[in-house]
């Protein structure tokens, strides 16, 4: 089962499609984010982003995997939001 910071930075990195940004969002370091989305990819056994030197982008697993994770992650963030107010 993926950690939720695994799943965490995929949604943030598919939805900037650079790991910098990512990184500097998640307040990690590129490497971090880099390793991170590596070991999810081994966790499902399936890539999630096709890299180049210039370029990242969603493979088809990944972008059915976004719309498949971004209602539960915005449900969860909406909770929490009740929670504190």
């Amino acid at each position: 089962m993926p950690e939720w910071r695994e799943l965490e930075t995929f949604l943030t990195l598919a939805g900037e499609l650079h790991f910098g940004r990512t990184a500097e969002r998640l307040h990690v370091s590129t490497a971090q984010v880099s390793q991170t989305i590596r070991k999810l990819e081994r966790r499902i056994g399936v890539p999630l982003f096709t890299r180049t030197s210039r370029r990242v982008a969603l493979t088809p697993v990944g972008r059915r995997l976004v719309a498949d994770l971004t209602p539960p992650f915005a449900a969860v963030g909406a909770a929490l939001d009740r929670a504190i107010e």
